[in-house]
């Protein structure tokens, strides 16, 4: 009963967070956190600091451990009493090693060098991919707004039809038209329903392909809808700012940028590291080691003195006499062994490299080809990046023009629409001449529409290619 009292808020208020509309912030956070592409990144991250711990590890001496049970069986010497053993002696060796490289060339040090640029390329690439979802996102939103604006701009265009045609069919049932021209207008509105039709198609789409980018489960897909302030009183300036300064911030904080000049600086440690194995090394090495042997055997108590025995003769046939004396004997035991058998050594290894089949050589080489193989990708990042910046600063300045463009011509049309509704009225012109008042104010509409998005999309990419938070 309490779980149920703690879990029904929880559940209730999961839904109605479900149905709240999203924010571009709320939508961009929730691409952060879902994104495959971004969570790949991350775990290229986790891997490259854990490859950097472990460069620091290795740096101390490593120590083994080893031990060994078995039996001997046959004519063989045993190696803790150097006697020969002819039947099964048991035997136990342990052993432990250990082996630090004092010089090797530097190449450690330059690994771990290698392994820091590598952690921070990875977190830069967490960013870069990031960026890559913010500018998806960013899109599709933007693109919901945009036709959300033609859905009411073609809605209001197809109502004005419909009062224009109960005003036809007013002057047709007082004769003062020909059907005609009511016909010719119902034929103009079932376009006009047409194409708000197709618009909320293209509207229902580009909603989909959001949440998508978004990660969405299915039941968040069935509820999800977005807010944003009003768009349409935005302001389209001129844009004033430099194309070298743009370009400059871009360098300065684009994070794509700043991981490959890291993963070049990561190759160049790669040749250092590399040249390391023609350099002499250094190695110390320490052992500790003991065993047990099955035929140790040792003398415990007092000697035991017995009767003489005949050990031989002198020349004239009498026999000589030598002492009998014996010891009672025991296997020395398993801790004894092992302090008896105790072993240590130390030792200093000095490797030179003289002739390893020219693999050393063409380490150098392969590393310095990636090398140059990096280099070249940051100059294609940097003229990639300069390009974008370029098409989005001209794309914003057409946009710009585009816009007042079409702003004076949906004031003219709007204008002469207004007009040819009051001639139409009238009887002065027909129709057709009425119809293609309106369709030029639609495609003045939908030009004004298409560039106002046009330059908000370009002027938030630019935000995002300098690292400036994304808002409207």
């Amino acid at each position: 009963m309490r779980i149920a009292t703690i879990l029904l808020p929880l559940l209730f208020g999961t839904g109605a967070m479900a149905q709240q509309a999203w924010t571009l912030q709320q939508c961009i956070a929730r691409a952060d956190e879902r994104n495959l592409a971004v969570l790949n990144a991350a775990l290229d991250a986790e891997l490259a600091g854990e490859n950097k711990e472990r460069t620091y590890w290795d740096l101390l001496p490593d120590l083994n451990g080893a031990a060994t049970h078995g039996y001997n069986y046959g004519r063989v010497i045993d190696r803790f009493t150097n006697t020969f053993a002819t039947d099964r002696v048991r035997t136990n060796n342990f052993f432990l090693s250990s082996q630090v490289d004092l010089f090797r060339g530097f190449s450690k040090q330059n690994t771990i060098k290698q392994a820091g640029f590598d952690a921070e390329a990875a977190m830069k690439g967490i960013e870069a991919a990031r960026n890559d979802v913010r500018v998806s996102v960013v899109q599709s939103f933007l693109n919901v707004l945009g036709l959300r604006e033609r859905i009411a701009a073609a809605e209001a265009q197809a109502s004005n039809t419909r009062e224009q045609i109960e005003r036809t069919r007013a002057l047709v049932e007082a004769g003062r038209i020909a059907r005609a021209e009511q016909l010719t207008l119902e034929a103009q509105l079932a376009q006009e329903e047409f194409n708000v039709t197709d618009v909320q198609n293209q509207h229902d789409q580009q909603l989909l392909v959001l949440a998508r980018t978004m990660q969405l489960e299915a039941n968040e897909m069935a509820q999800f809808d977005i807010v944003a302030p009003a768009i349409s009183d935005l302001e389209v300036v001129a844009p004033n700012a430099s194309q070298q300064q743009v370009l400059e911030n871009v360098l300065r904080s684009h994070p794509a940028y700043a991981q490959a000049e890291l993963q070049e600086r990561s190759a160049e440690k790669s040749v250092a590291i590399a040249q390391a194995g023609r350099i002499p090394s250094i190695t110390l090495n320490g052992s500790l080691g003991t065993g047990y042997s099955g035929r140790d055997i040792r003398t415990v108590g007092d000697p035991i003195v017995g009767d003489p025995v005949v050990v031989g003769a002198t020349a004239s046939g009498e026999a000589v006499f030598g002492p009998n004396i014996s010891f009672n004997t025991e296997l020395t035991p398993f801790n004894d062994q092992l302090d008896q058998n105790l072993n240590e050594s130390v030792s200093f290894t000095l490797n030179i490299p003289i002739f390893n089949n020219m693999r050393n050589r063409y380490a150098v080489q392969q590393a310095r080809v990636q090398h140059e193989k990096v280099r070249n990708n940051v100059v294609s990042l940097r003229n990639d990046l300069q390009r974008n910046v370029l098409d989005a600063m001209v794309q914003q300045r057409s946009a710009h023009r585009q816009f007042l463009a079409a702003s004076k011509a949906v004031e003219s049309g709007t204008v002469a629409l207004q007009f040819a509704q009051e001639r139409y009225e009238q009887g002065v012109i027909t129709v057709i001449e009425l119809n293609s008042a309106k369709t030029a104010l639609n495609t003045s509409t939908a030009n004004l529409i298409n560039a106002k998005y046009q330059y908000l999309m370009a002027s938030k990419y630019l935000d995002i290619l300098q690292g400036i938070p994304v808002t409207l």
